[in-house]
């Protein structure tokens, strides 16, 4: 038996984004999406929370600038398995690359090439 996904965030995920250099500053957590979808003419909010939300300072009297987001699955399941769903959140937030792991494998997503 694995870990839960939020063993697998905090024991396997969380050290790896920081071995690669994403320090607290440029990292968001769980955070829920503002973002409304107009869907068949109609607005929708979206739905769920985003596990991490990988920004990139672009100046010094800025915001951070969102440019990766990745779902975080539990250690046994598939790593494609939140591809989709981050997606998703990805599309109501123009945010260029998306992510999914299961804290050993990433699964990417290149929204730009949509490769």
């Amino acid at each position: 038996m694995g870990l839960g996904e939020a063993d697998s965030r905090a024991k396997l995920i969380d050290p790896v984004l920081h071995q690669r250099g994403w320090t607290e500053d440029c990292l968001k957590r769980e955070e829920t999406p503002r973002a409304i979808q107009i869907i068949d003419g109609e607005a929708e909010r979206a739905r769920g929370r985003i596990d991490y939300t990988l920004r990139v300072a672009v100046s010094s009297d800025s915001q951070p600038v969102a440019v990766a987001l990745i779902e975080a699955k539990k250690e046994d399941a598939p790593p494609t398995e939140g591809l989709e769903q981050v997606k998703r959140y990805a599309k109501g937030l123009n945010v260029p690359f998306v992510y999914s792991c299961n804290g050993h494998l990433f699964v990417e997503h290149d929204r730009t090439t949509d490769i």
